[in-house]
């Protein structure tokens, strides 16, 4: 009975937190005199994950540069975003790759100047900066595509999203094998196949959505065979993005990244699969765009 409550009590939990991120969120996308405050939110969910991620090192007995950590990964959002902001071609990648050169310099010269060397610790400290802050610049760089980036980030957060919801609930009822027993003994193939038909289903209602209420003024590439395949793929490696939360999260012996969001952990929890999604979004429609003119 009591585990009964607590389960209700945080289905509740999860669905409040859920109810105030998504219009936050969406409002955030779509409303254009918005797009500065969100370039600086999503540069505030880069640096708290980040901090996280700090937090994991240090309960794995790894030494830090926190502070360089967070700027250099907050700068690089905010570089990206003020390459949106001056109508650079956005159908190019090379801010990113530019910023976290620079992020990852400004690391490694900090490591230099610190008293105390580890080359371990310098690994660390890079690959969390180029893992978070990098990947996560690509939601700035695909929300700057004119006239397409709001729909396309709206279908990015949708298909991982109900990925996550599809895999759960689906490897909850029916899971047998494990996918990751060593890394995250609670995942299954049976949940894996329910994340991609989450992901599908839930793009297949967005675009019967779009079709009925604005499909003349949708993308040319607004279509069933483009959109179903791409939410497939995104499910595919948001799991991925999951299980290397959930490997450095077994390193550092802890459940949640953090409980900054009730119900749903830190940020990394919450975002994971969007890390990875992102740029493989980025570059699969790149090349869908370049082969269709």
């Amino acid at each position: 009975m009591n585990r009964n409550c607590d389960n209700s009590g945080g289905t509740l939990v999860r669905l409040g937190t859920a109810l105030v991120l998504a219009p936050t969120a969406l409002l955030l996308i779509w409303i254009p005199s918005l797009q500065v405050p969100l370039i600086l939110f999503v540069a505030a969910l880069v640096v708290q994950g980040l901090r996280e991620y700090c937090d994991m090192l240090e309960a794995m007995g790894l030494p830090t540069l926190r502070r360089t950590v967070l700027a250099a990964g907050g700068g690089l959002i905010l570089w990206n975003g003020g390459m949106v902001l001056t109508d650079w071609n956005g159908w190019t990648a090379h801010p990113v790759v530019t910023g976290i050169s620079a992020a990852v310099m400004l690391v490694m010269v900090a490591h230099l100047l610190s008293p105390v060397h580890s080359l371990q610790a310098l690994a660390a400290d890079v690959f969390g900066v180029a893992y978070i802050a990098g990947l996560g610049s690509y939601l700035v760089i695909i929300h700057g595509w004119a006239g397409m980036g709001p729909g396309l980030v709206t279908f990015l957060l949708v298909a991982v999203v109900w990925s996550d919801t599809g895999a759960y609930f689906v490897g909850r009822a029916f899971g047998r094998h494990k996918m990751a027993p060593r890394t995250s003994p609670k995942k299954s193939w049976e949940g894996a196949a329910g994340g991609v038909l989450g992901a599908v289903l839930a793009t297949a209602v967005l675009l019967g959505l779009i079709r009925l209420f604005c499909w003349e003024n949708a993308s040319p590439l607004a279509g069933w065979r483009v959109y179903l395949p791409l939410a497939a793929a995104l499910s595919v490696v948001g799991q991925f993005g999951d299980l290397i939360e959930s490997m450095i999260k077994r390193e550092a012996g802890i459940k949640d990244s953090s409980g900054i969001f009730p119900g749903h952990g830190g940020v990394l929890d919450r975002c994971d699969g969007i890390l990875f999604a992102a740029p493989t979004l980025y570059y699969l429609f790149y090349g869908l765009r370049a082969l269709l003119g």
